[in-house]
Protein backbone atom coordinates (compact mmCIF):
# COMPACT_ATOMS: atom_id res chain seq x y z
CA UNK A 1 0.00 0.00 0.00
CA UNK A 2 1.24 3.54 -1.01
CA UNK A 3 0.90 5.53 1.68
CA UNK A 4 1.40 9.72 2.55
CA UNK A 5 1.14 12.05 5.58
CA UNK A 6 0.27 15.07 5.10
CA UNK A 7 -0.53 18.16 7.54
CA UNK A 8 0.38 21.77 8.81
CA UNK A 9 4.13 22.36 9.64
CA UNK A 10 4.65 21.20 13.36
CA UNK A 11 1.79 18.91 13.05
CA UNK A 12 3.96 15.73 13.63
CA UNK A 13 3.34 14.41 10.30
CA UNK A 14 6.89 13.13 9.92
CA UNK A 15 7.45 11.76 13.25
CA UNK A 16 3.72 9.45 12.26
CA UNK A 17 5.55 8.82 8.84
CA UNK A 18 8.62 7.47 10.20
CA UNK A 19 7.73 5.52 12.96
CA UNK A 20 4.95 3.84 10.72
CA UNK A 21 8.00 3.02 9.15
CA UNK A 22 9.83 1.48 11.64
CA UNK A 23 7.17 -0.29 13.19
CA UNK A 24 6.45 -2.07 9.45
CA UNK A 25 10.17 -2.76 9.15
CA UNK A 26 10.46 -3.82 12.04
CA UNK A 27 7.89 -6.57 11.55
CA UNK A 28 10.27 -7.82 9.12
CA UNK A 29 8.35 -6.04 5.83
CA UNK A 30 10.39 -4.33 2.96
CA UNK A 31 9.26 -0.80 3.54
CA UNK A 32 9.92 2.10 1.27
CA UNK A 33 10.11 5.68 2.38
CA UNK A 34 9.77 8.77 0.46
CA UNK A 35 11.06 11.77 2.01
CA UNK A 36 9.05 14.80 -0.55
CA UNK A 37 9.26 18.02 1.91
CA UNK A 38 11.94 20.18 0.90
CA UNK A 39 12.97 20.89 4.46
CA UNK A 40 13.25 16.86 4.91
CA UNK A 41 14.09 15.51 8.35
CA UNK A 42 12.85 12.07 7.79
CA UNK A 43 15.81 10.31 8.33
CA UNK A 44 16.73 11.25 11.86
CA UNK A 45 13.05 9.91 12.77
CA UNK A 46 13.95 6.57 10.92
CA UNK A 47 17.15 6.33 13.25
CA UNK A 48 20.23 7.29 10.96
CA UNK A 49 21.95 10.06 13.41
CA UNK A 50 22.57 13.89 12.16
CA UNK A 51 26.08 13.22 10.50
CA UNK A 52 24.47 10.16 8.24
CA UNK A 53 21.70 12.27 7.42
CA UNK A 54 23.89 15.17 6.53
CA UNK A 55 25.50 12.92 4.13
CA UNK A 56 22.29 11.81 2.04
CA UNK A 57 22.37 12.35 -2.29
CA UNK A 58 19.22 13.76 -2.53
CA UNK A 59 18.07 13.15 -5.81
CA UNK A 60 17.40 15.33 -8.26
CA UNK A 61 13.89 16.47 -9.72
CA UNK A 62 14.64 15.62 -13.58
CA UNK A 63 15.36 12.10 -12.55
CA UNK A 64 11.34 11.78 -13.74
CA UNK A 65 10.52 13.50 -17.05
CA UNK A 66 7.72 14.55 -18.70
CA UNK A 67 5.55 11.93 -20.38
CA UNK A 68 2.29 12.25 -22.36
CA UNK A 69 -1.15 13.57 -21.10
CA UNK A 70 -3.79 11.87 -19.62
CA UNK A 71 -6.92 13.69 -18.55
CA UNK A 72 -5.45 16.55 -18.54
CA UNK A 73 -2.87 15.77 -16.10
CA UNK A 74 0.82 15.39 -16.93
CA UNK A 75 2.27 11.80 -16.18
CA UNK A 76 5.58 11.68 -15.44
CA UNK A 77 7.98 8.67 -16.58
CA UNK A 78 11.54 7.72 -14.85
CA UNK A 79 14.29 9.22 -17.31
CA UNK A 80 16.43 5.91 -15.83
CA UNK A 81 15.28 2.57 -15.22
CA UNK A 82 13.37 1.94 -11.94
CA UNK A 83 16.56 -0.26 -10.94
CA UNK A 84 18.96 2.39 -11.27
CA UNK A 85 16.51 4.82 -9.43
CA UNK A 86 16.53 2.06 -6.30
CA UNK A 87 20.82 1.50 -6.73
CA UNK A 88 21.92 5.33 -7.07
CA UNK A 89 19.53 6.95 -4.65
CA UNK A 90 17.67 4.80 -2.32
CA UNK A 91 19.92 4.13 0.89
CA UNK A 92 19.65 1.60 3.59
CA UNK A 93 17.97 3.81 7.09
CA UNK A 94 17.13 0.81 8.96
CA UNK A 95 16.57 -2.90 9.19
CA UNK A 96 14.25 -3.48 6.00
CA UNK A 97 14.16 -0.12 5.38
CA UNK A 98 15.61 2.13 2.37
CA UNK A 99 15.11 5.68 2.21
CA UNK A 100 14.77 8.08 -0.62
CA UNK A 101 15.31 11.86 -0.38
CA UNK A 102 13.97 14.36 -2.88
CA UNK A 103 12.42 18.23 -2.81
CA UNK A 104 15.25 20.13 -1.08
CA UNK A 105 16.15 23.20 -3.12
CA UNK A 106 19.71 23.19 -4.74
CA UNK A 107 21.90 25.11 -2.50
CA UNK A 108 21.27 28.64 -3.25
CA UNK A 109 18.09 28.34 -5.04
CA UNK A 110 16.75 31.13 -2.75
CA UNK A 111 14.04 33.08 -4.59
CA UNK A 112 15.18 31.15 -7.91
CA UNK A 113 11.33 30.18 -8.50
CA UNK A 114 8.68 27.24 -7.43
CA UNK A 115 9.26 23.57 -6.94
CA UNK A 116 7.24 22.68 -9.48
CA UNK A 117 9.55 20.08 -11.19
CA UNK A 118 10.03 18.71 -7.62
CA UNK A 119 6.36 18.22 -6.89
CA UNK A 120 6.01 16.62 -11.01
CA UNK A 121 8.95 14.66 -9.42
CA UNK A 122 7.58 13.15 -6.77
CA UNK A 123 4.31 11.98 -7.60
CA UNK A 124 6.12 10.28 -10.51
CA UNK A 125 8.10 8.74 -8.13
CA UNK A 126 5.07 7.23 -6.05
CA UNK A 127 3.40 6.15 -9.47
CA UNK A 128 7.36 4.62 -10.33
CA UNK A 129 7.95 2.80 -7.30
CA UNK A 130 4.52 1.05 -6.89
CA UNK A 131 6.12 -2.40 -6.16
CA UNK A 132 9.05 -1.56 -4.13
CA UNK A 133 8.25 -3.18 -0.59
CA UNK A 134 5.31 -3.58 1.08
CA UNK A 135 4.28 -0.36 2.07
CA UNK A 136 5.78 2.59 0.61
CA UNK A 137 5.50 5.83 3.13
CA UNK A 138 5.78 9.49 1.59
CA UNK A 139 6.15 12.21 3.95
CA UNK A 140 4.88 14.89 2.47
CA UNK A 141 5.61 18.84 2.20
CA UNK A 142 3.65 20.90 4.66
CA UNK A 143 0.11 22.56 3.81
CA UNK A 144 -2.08 22.11 0.73
CA UNK A 145 0.45 23.26 -2.30
CA UNK A 146 1.40 19.61 -3.06
CA UNK A 147 -2.01 18.25 -3.08
CA UNK A 148 -3.32 21.35 -5.46
CA UNK A 149 -0.68 20.18 -7.85
CA UNK A 150 -1.79 16.81 -7.70
CA UNK A 151 1.35 15.29 -6.09
CA UNK A 152 -0.02 12.58 -3.65
CA UNK A 153 -2.81 12.02 -6.51
CA UNK A 154 -0.97 8.11 -6.80
CA UNK A 155 -1.49 7.12 -3.45
CA UNK A 156 -3.81 4.56 -1.74
CA UNK A 157 -4.02 6.41 1.49
CA UNK A 158 -3.44 9.50 3.18
CA UNK A 159 -2.96 10.15 6.46
CA UNK A 160 -4.08 13.79 7.59
CA UNK A 161 -2.43 14.63 10.87
CA UNK A 162 -4.13 16.83 13.15
CA UNK A 163 -3.88 19.06 16.39
CA UNK A 164 -6.53 20.13 18.73
CA UNK A 165 -6.88 23.13 17.76
CA UNK A 166 -9.17 24.86 15.32
CA UNK A 167 -7.02 26.18 12.73
CA UNK A 168 -5.10 22.71 11.99
CA UNK A 169 -8.78 21.22 11.90
CA UNK A 170 -9.77 23.54 9.41
CA UNK A 171 -6.51 23.14 7.65
CA UNK A 172 -6.79 19.41 7.84
CA UNK A 173 -10.98 19.50 6.46
CA UNK A 174 -9.43 21.39 3.32
CA UNK A 175 -6.33 18.35 3.42
CA UNK A 176 -8.98 16.19 3.17
CA UNK A 177 -11.37 17.66 0.58
CA UNK A 178 -8.71 17.97 -1.98
CA UNK A 179 -7.50 14.44 -1.17
CA UNK A 180 -11.16 12.67 -1.99
CA UNK A 181 -11.31 15.16 -4.87
CA UNK A 182 -7.66 13.53 -5.97
CA UNK A 183 -9.64 10.08 -5.83
CA UNK A 184 -7.44 8.95 -3.04
CA UNK A 185 -9.34 5.57 -1.88
CA UNK A 186 -8.71 6.06 1.82
CA UNK A 187 -8.21 9.58 3.54
CA UNK A 188 -7.91 9.09 7.24
CA UNK A 189 -6.95 11.63 9.91
CA UNK A 190 -4.66 10.66 12.79
CA UNK A 191 -5.89 13.21 16.13
CA UNK A 192 -1.70 13.92 17.50
CA UNK A 193 -0.62 15.99 20.61
CA UNK A 194 -3.55 15.36 22.42
CA UNK A 195 -3.51 15.99 25.97
CA UNK A 196 -6.95 15.58 27.58
CA UNK A 197 -10.28 14.03 26.60
CA UNK A 198 -11.59 17.37 25.91
CA UNK A 199 -8.65 17.38 23.26
CA UNK A 200 -10.40 14.23 21.72
CA UNK A 201 -13.86 15.45 22.14
CA UNK A 202 -12.87 18.73 20.28
CA UNK A 203 -11.31 16.69 17.47
CA UNK A 204 -14.07 14.04 17.14
CA UNK A 205 -16.86 16.64 17.16
CA UNK A 206 -15.06 18.31 14.35
CA UNK A 207 -14.55 15.50 12.16
CA UNK A 208 -17.87 14.11 12.57
CA UNK A 209 -19.48 17.24 11.89
CA UNK A 210 -17.24 17.20 8.46
CA UNK A 211 -17.52 13.22 7.95
CA UNK A 212 -13.20 12.75 8.48
CA UNK A 213 -12.81 9.75 9.78
CA UNK A 214 -10.05 9.06 12.44
CA UNK A 215 -7.92 6.26 12.03
CA UNK A 216 -6.31 6.82 15.71
CA UNK A 217 -5.50 8.81 18.18
CA UNK A 218 -1.47 9.91 19.55
CA UNK A 219 -1.16 11.68 22.35
CA UNK A 220 1.25 14.01 23.94
CA UNK A 221 3.66 12.34 24.84
CA UNK A 222 6.89 14.11 26.55
CA UNK A 223 8.90 11.11 25.34
CA UNK A 224 8.42 11.59 21.81
CA UNK A 225 9.12 15.47 22.51
CA UNK A 226 12.98 14.46 23.91
CA UNK A 227 13.49 12.03 20.76
CA UNK A 228 13.01 15.15 19.19
CA UNK A 229 15.33 17.77 20.82
CA UNK A 230 17.92 14.92 20.58
CA UNK A 231 16.92 14.12 17.00
CA UNK A 232 16.77 10.89 17.41
CA UNK A 233 13.65 8.01 16.47
CA UNK A 234 11.24 7.93 18.58
CA UNK A 235 10.99 4.35 18.22
CA UNK A 236 15.32 3.56 19.65
CA UNK A 237 14.10 6.84 22.09
CA UNK A 238 11.09 5.02 23.98
CA UNK A 239 9.80 2.08 21.89
CA UNK A 240 7.44 1.81 25.01
CA UNK A 241 6.59 4.91 25.29
CA UNK A 242 2.28 5.57 24.68
CA UNK A 243 2.70 8.05 21.44
CA UNK A 244 5.05 4.77 19.75
CA UNK A 245 2.17 2.57 20.79
CA UNK A 246 -0.73 4.74 19.49
CA UNK A 247 1.12 4.91 16.55
CA UNK A 248 1.11 0.84 16.64
CA UNK A 249 -2.22 0.85 16.86
CA UNK A 250 -2.39 2.91 13.63
CA UNK A 251 -0.80 0.77 11.76
CA UNK A 252 -2.67 -1.93 12.56
CA UNK A 253 -5.48 -0.31 11.50
CA UNK A 254 -3.75 -0.17 7.61
CA UNK A 255 -3.37 -3.21 7.70
CA UNK A 256 -6.98 -3.90 8.63
CA UNK A 257 -7.64 -1.68 5.75
CA UNK A 258 -4.77 -3.24 3.31
CA UNK A 259 -6.38 -6.68 4.20
CA UNK A 260 -10.08 -6.04 2.65
CA UNK A 261 -8.23 -4.29 0.04
CA UNK A 262 -6.18 -6.94 -1.35
CA UNK A 263 -9.10 -9.97 -0.56
CA UNK A 264 -11.61 -7.54 -3.01
CA UNK A 265 -9.40 -6.67 -6.21
CA UNK A 266 -11.00 -4.78 -8.26
CA UNK A 267 -13.20 -3.24 -6.03
CA UNK A 268 -14.12 0.60 -6.75
CA UNK A 269 -12.43 2.92 -4.39
CA UNK A 270 -16.36 3.76 -2.29
CA UNK A 271 -16.31 0.20 -1.59
CA UNK A 272 -12.98 0.38 0.50
CA UNK A 273 -13.41 4.17 1.51
CA UNK A 274 -14.56 3.93 4.99
CA UNK A 275 -13.36 0.55 5.86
Amino acid sequence: MKIATVGKGGSGKTTIAGTLARIFAGEGRKILAIDGDPNPNLALVLGMTPDEADRIGYIPANVMRRGPEVDGVIMMEPAIPREDIMARYAIPAASNLDLIVMGKPAHGSAGSGCMCASHRAVRGLIAELTSIGEHTITDMEAGLEHLKRGTARHVDMMLVVAEPYYRSLEAAMRTCELAVELGIAHVKVVANKVRSDDDMSAIRAFCDKHGMEIIGTVPYDEAMMEAERQGSAPIDHAAGAPGVAAIRDIAGGIDAIARIAHAAPGAGADATRNA
